[in-house]
């Protein structure tokens, strides 16, 4: 445990539909499988309620294994959005998936993008964001991103999801999800069809990224959280 999860054992729950309150649902993932790991069985149940949701995801992911000769940054960028637009099947299949492409660690945060993505995003939708506590710089640039949308579009809710800052020491105040059995059926299934991630199907980079069984275990059992604003 860690104790940023010690301190949200204790966080109240809500359900999707308390969270949304009639909003719409846009998601804006920094890597094609954070919309899973944060808020897939969130984003099942939105889009199973009959909430309209978005998914957009920042960057193309194309670091993870920097070392493999066999994978290119451009062949696992297309394979990690074919993941993306294959997981998002499992979790809202009527959602909007929008795919930005920018390349992974240089998620943008400048007027510009915020530009472009409010063009996306419709009036008083919800938007959760990666979360800027989590030690990974795409993370936290698509964290400012939002909050710099949220400052020109007053319209808009904004809440953040914890990747890996779950395991921090950080403590903030949060919400944990409380996500249908369906739901949680669906998060495995869409996880697994981040296998460049999940998987050792890249073999020729041993120095490459690849999540750990016991990281795969949390998300799926442990309840998804927002910290709360």
């Amino acid at each position: 445990m860690s104790g940023f999860l010690d301190q949200v054992t204790d966080a109240p729950c809500v359900t999707a539909a308390e969270l949304l309150s009639g909003r719409q649902l846009v998601v804006l993932a920094p890597h094609p499988d954070d919309e899973t790991l944060g808020c897939g069985a969130l984003l099942y149940d939105a889009a199973a309620a009959g909430t309209e949701c978005h998914i957009i995801c920042i960057t193309d992911g194309s670091r993870s294994h920097p070392g493999s000769k066999l994978w290119s940054a451009a062949r696992l960028a297309n394979a990690r959005r074919q993941e993306l637009f294959s997981a998002c099947a499992f979790l809202a299949p009527l959602a909007q998936v929008t795919w930005l492409g920018y390349p992974d660690c240089e998620a943008p945060d400048d007027d510009d993008a915020v530009e472009q993505l409010s063009d996306l995003i419709p009036n008083q939708a919800l938007v959760l964001a990666s979360w800027d506590g989590d030690p990974h710089i795409d993370h936290q640039q698509v964290a400012r991103l939002a909050r710099n949308l949220a400052k020109q579009r007053h319209d808009l809710a904004l809440a953040f999801y914890p990747i890996w800052g779950r395991f921090t020491d950080q403590t903030v105040p949060a919400r944990q999800i409380d996500a249908t059995d369906a739901a949680r059926a669906a998060k495995a299934q869409a996880l697994a069809c981040h296998r460049t991630q999940m998987t050792g199907v890249i073999h020729d980079d041993p120095q490459g990224f690849v999540m750990t069984r016991a990281h795969q275990t949390h998300f799926l059992t442990h309840p998804e959280i927002i910290i709360a604003l």
